[in-house]
């Protein structure tokens, strides 16, 4: 999946599911490094309540994203975030 744009303040990706070519809008949450690997957290641009983690392969224009459905895989990211935010919150 890949595509960015921007709107309003926010950061804004369009994927295409490669399977049904249907667009969709996500809000970069947060990017984050675990391991080597870049991550990025995106949200429904009309769901606050609910976000994925997708790996990001590549840079820039150029850049894909692919969901990650490896449960260990995301409790490593989303272990990360959480630290990243309670060492944001107590600053």
């Amino acid at each position: 999946m890949e595509g960015e744009i921007q709107m309003d303040d926010r950061h804004v990706i369009t994927l295409t599911d490669p399977d049904t070519n249907e667009k969709v809008e996500l809000e970069i949450v947060e990017e984050l490094t675990v391991n080597g690997e870049n991550y990025a957290l995106l949200a429904p641009l009309d769901n606050d309540d609910e976000a994925f983690v997708y790996k990001v392969i590549g840079e820039g224009a150029d850049a894909s994203y692919e969901m990650v459905e490896d449960e260990e895989e995301f409790n490593m990211v989303v272990d990360e975030y959480d630290r990243l935010f309670d060492e944001e919150m107590d600053n």
